[in-house]
């Protein structure tokens, strides 16, 4: 990828995380990410490692030579290893990875964002109009009003639905952005076959539980708000890539934090930064920074957790 200025990433990274079925348009906010998120950062020199496999040295003694005919290919999976050692993530070579992947790939991830973005708007209009039709009041002058109480238990109901379908949405978009990163070669189709469905929907349940009783507790539940998005913005990346259950997925999101909560708060700022810049640009910056934001999502979950990406490409 060129080199863009410094600006990142459920929602999340990714797409921002869903916003309440009121105000439908966009990729909702999640708490998570990349946001829709959701959320990337700024480029720097390409990561290193690109170099290929390194010819195989002299057994030692007790082992057996290695077979004949190099390696076999690349499989799938979360993290298949490429050559030049361990990969350790930091931000400036994640950034790049980013950049150059994006430039790369840049049609298919403009596209399926513009159309997985359309897709969520009708749905977040498609549940606002139900929910007028079935509570709203009308004006004695005939005009339609529609009262929207996310405290009511239909209120909440809506919102969850949409919550769903934006979560399930970035699983579709981070599904293509880890097939970028295992070195698939992708297309249109490929940001549109999400994964493990039915336990992403359930991560979109717990958040949006989660979120609500921390409503209930003022001011420190808005902080704990910002660690429960942190947190389920990795969620969504190993419930998708590793196919784990919802809860398994918590749990391993916590285990890859802590082996470098540093730059795993870094990246997930960056993300956040850089889907807020591109909603700053008339939200046409979006197209680029929220792929960016993505893609540096999944550069820093992976290397975070000890797994790999495909190196950049000239």
């Amino acid at each position: 990828m060129t080199q863009p200025p410094n600006n990142p990433g459920d929602n999340q990274g990714g797409f921002p995380p869903p916003q309440d079925p009121q105000q439908p348009g966009g990729f909702p906010p999640q708490g998570q990410g990349f946001p829709p998120p959701p959320p990337p950062g700024p480029g720097f020199p390409p990561p290193q490692g690109a170099q290929g496999f390194p010819p195989p040295t002299q057994p030692g003694p007790g082992y057996p030579p290695p077979p004949a005919g190099g390696y076999p290919p690349v499989q799938g999976g979360y993290g298949a290893p490429y050559g030049g050692g361990p990969q350790k993530f930091n931000l400036g070579d994640g950034f790049s990875w980013a950049w150059n992947k994006f430039t790369k790939n840049a049609a298919n991830l403009i596209l399926a964002l513009v159309v997985l973005g359309i897709i969520v708007s009708i749905v977040g209009f498609l549940v606002s109009a139900i929910y007028g039709a079935l509570f709203g009041q009308t004006a004695d002058d005939g005009s339609y009003t529609v009262y929207y109480s996310p405290g009511t238990l239909q209120g909440a109901v809506f919102t969850l639905i949409t919550g769903i379908v934006a979560y399930i949405a970035q699983a579709a978009y981070f599904s293509g952005v880890l097939d970028i990163a295992d070195g698939k070669q992708i297309g249109f189709g490929s940001f549109f076959k999400p994964r493990n469905v039915g336990q992403v929907a359930l991560v979109s349940v717990l958040v949006s539980v989660v979120n609500a009783l921390l409503s209930f507790i003022p001011y420190v539940g808005s902080l704990l708000s910002i660690i429960v998005g942190f947190i389920a913005a990795f969620t969504l990346l190993v419930v998708v890539d590793r196919g784990v259950s919802a809860v398994d997925g918590v749990k391993q999101a916590v285990e890859v934090i802590q082996k470098d909560i540093g730059n795993a708060i870094v990246a997930y700022i960056i993300a956040g930064l850089l889907v807020i810049a591109g909603a700053i640009l008339c939200g046409v910056g979006m197209l680029v920074t929220v792929p960016l934001a993505a893609l540096l999502m999944v550069n820093a979950y992976r290397l975070i957790s000890g797994a790999q990406v495909a190196p950049a490409t000239a």
